[in-house]
């Protein structure tokens, strides 16, 4: 891919900061294809307002900084490496919520740094081309599948075709003020998952996404899209008994929980007392848009 930055331009600014939203995937199928700007997902999940802040700046070295840590970060270096050309660019991405948790967190970092780096080296793409750079990055790093153009627009996003936008197709469940809740119970990387996952657990995961989307176009809200990603998360059987057990005790209060793909994390809409049981509970509202410059 051609590179698209210059030091001229990027001595103009600076410095830019990009906030990107984080995204939690209730069930899905997976898309492969050789092309990575038709490999994906389809499937549905929440943009969550807690996410990230990218501040990328003109420096004397290129260095990407995680949480104030210097981290290899493929999936946003691929991004840097896309963009930046010549110019010697530092990458500072600070997280509000957990990393290698199921929050899209690395498609939420490589898409606040290619919409900064935009900015900062005046590139002059659109937003479709901005999000298709973080979207190859993403899946061609097997950091995930469907989070980018989620985390592009924000709110109850259904993904019906895979794809960054232009290539990949959207709908949407309307959005009304909520927040939710959830508890990390561990860390499960996506990429090892899907690197690593043998072809019966990936054709349980398609067999029951695919009826999972069918079922949620039958009654697209968000209770039900509730109901749908807890039945997936129990049939594909790679929860963990701590996930399965959270799950269980939100429902003796009569409430519905379900696990944030691929992660480690159960989540409920509202407050709920029995997650309280399994650890820190932490609130985000929804966002109801997606990444921008700040």
């Amino acid at each position: 891919m051609k590179n698209r930055g210059s030091f001229d331009n990027a001595f103009k600014k600076g410095f830019v900061k990009a906030y990107s939203p984080s995204h939690i995937s209730g069930f899905f199928e997976i898309c492969d294809n050789k092309n990575p700007l038709y490999k994906g997902s389809v499937g549905c999940g929440l943009v969550l307002d807690s996410g990230c802040v990218t501040d990328v700046s003109l420096t004397n070295q290129v260095k990407i900084e995680i949480n104030g840590i210097e981290e290899d970060a493929n999936t946003s270096k691929y991004v840097l490496d896309n963009l930046a050309g010549e110019s010697k660019i530092t990458v500072s991405t600070d997280f509000e919520v957990p990393i290698g948790c199921g929050f899209g967190a690395s498609g939420a970092g490589a898409l606040s740094t290619a919409i900064a780096l935009n900015e900062l080296l005046s590139l002059n793409m659109t937003l479709n081309e901005v999000v298709q750079i973080a979207h190859r990055a993403e899946v061609e790093n097997n950091t995930g599948l469907g989070d980018v153009i989620a985390e592009a627009y924000g709110g109850i996003v259904i993904r019906k075709k895979p794809g960054p936008p232009g290539i990949g197709v959207i709908d949407g469940i309307p959005l009304r003020e909520e927040k939710i809740s959830y508890v990390v119970l561990g860390k499960k990387l996506t990429k090892t998952i899907l690197e690593e996952g043998d072809a019966e657990m990936k054709r349980r995961i398609n067999g029951y996404g695919r009826e999972a989307l069918k079922e949620l176009m039958r009654k697209p809200t968000l209770e039900h899209f509730m109901l749908v990603s807890r039945n997936f998360s129990l049939q594909i059987e790679i929860i963990s008994d701590k996930c399965r057990d959270a799950i269980e005790a939100v429902a003796a209060e009569g409430k519905v929980a379900s696990v944030a793909m691929l992660g480690d994390t159960v989540f409920v809409i509202g407050n709920s007392e029995a997650l309280k049981a399994f650890g820190e509970v932490k609130e985000s509202k929804l966002s109801n848009s997606g990444a921008k410059i700040i």
